[in-house]
């Protein structure tokens, strides 16, 4: 009976294949510089998402509920440091969730936090650029190179990312660990 109880839980945290990501976030002292910075650039504005981030407890990285204004998910993932950026392993990434996706999620686990922030999301290409402002006035950046399809190699994602930290001038003193929520 445990075997195939752990049988069943390897099944859950399968890694979604062909997705993948590299992070970099930082604390934001300058967002009215990196905003004109973005349009000049011509980053696509998509707009303005007010976010309540629901955390659940799990084994393995970080399981959240993003209900947003612009974007609504469930997505199980763990990130890892490597070459400076924090590479996104997926296992569970559900776009617009049904209602009930999300009663089963919070029947079957402990909720162990919450965050509330409003998001300014800017894409160019593959990478989106989110500027976060949290309840408590804190600001902070993300820059995601994201790659859906298998497009691009490992190298590729960490110096696209390197390309708009530098652009942004983002200073390695501002960097922290991605996510708002400790594991």
């Amino acid at each position: 009976m445990q075997y195939h109880e752990k049988e069943r839980n390897e099944r859950r945290v399968k890694v979604v294949s062909k997705y993948k990501d590299y992070a970099v976030k930082a604390r934001l002292n300058n967002f009215d510089e990196v905003e004109k910075i973005l349009i000049s650039i011509n980053a696509v504005f998509v707009g303005v998402d007010s976010q309540i981030d629901y955390y659940f407890e799990t084994d393995k990285g970080k399981l959240k509920y993003r209900k947003g204004t612009i974007e609504n998910l469930i997505t199980h993932y763990k990130r890892t440091l490597k070459d400076g950026f924090e590479k996104t392993t997926v296992y569970r990434y559900e776009s617009n969730p049904t209602i009930k996706k999300i009663e089963e999620l919070r029947k079957k686990k402990r909720q162990i936090g919450v965050t509330h922030k409003e998001r300014r999301i800017y894409t160019i290409d593959n990478v989106k650029i989110h500027l976060d402002k949290l309840e408590d006035g804190q600001r902070f950046i993300e820059i995601e190179a994201m790659d859906f399809k298998n497009e691009f190699t490992d190298y590729d994602l960490i110096n696209q990312c390197m390309t708009m930290k530098s652009k942004l001038h983002i200073q390695d003193n501002d960097l922290v660990k991605t996510g708002y929520l400790r594991e």
